[in-house]
């Protein structure tokens, strides 16, 4: 246990971090200073927005990690690379879901977070592909080789 919760806290800095590197570096701005300012000032909080976006961001990064971990604890097969590329298979399945819903999902966030009502109407989901798309599966296969490779040994 000791060794998939360390394996989850790793996969997610890594991965949070690469996914702020990746949106910084190819579109100029990052979700995390996004969400960060909308929440302080939706909430009227005196809290640095770019300390309330990166801990929102980590928080998400480490439910994937979590789920990607547990992806990768499902018996699927006897063999260790069946079990392997299915779990990469599903997990590519959870970064592209992810990418589809994240914009419902960032204002659901923002609305809870400044403890305001949701919105009546929610941005569309995101079906195209592009850098949000790839970004995600960045993310999600960076869990999956934390996980999977770190956590080889007896499975």
């Amino acid at each position: 246990m000791k060794g998939f919760i360390g394996r989850t806290i790793v996969a997610a800095v890594i991965g949070a971090v690469v996914f702020w590197f990746y949106q910084v570096q190819l579109q100029g701005n990052s979700i995390t200073a996004f969400i960060g300012g909308q929440v302080v000032k939706g909430g009227g909080y005196s809290l640095s927005p770019a300390l309330v976006g990166w801990v929102v961001h980590l928080g998400v990064s480490f439910s994937y990690a979590f789920l990607v971990g547990l992806v990768t604890l499902i018996p699927f097969s006897r063999s260790v690379s069946t079990r392997r590329i299915t779990a990469l298979v599903i997990v590519l399945v959870l970064g592209w879901v992810t990418t589809a819903i994240a914009p419902p999902a960032i204002q659901i966030t923002i609305a809870i977070l400044s403890f305001k009502e949701l919105p009546a109407t929610f941005w569309p989901l995101n079906t195209g592909g592009g850098h949000g798309l790839y970004n995600h599966l960045l993310f999600f296969v960076i869990a999956w080789v934390v996980h999977a490779m770190g956590g080889a040994r007896g499975r």
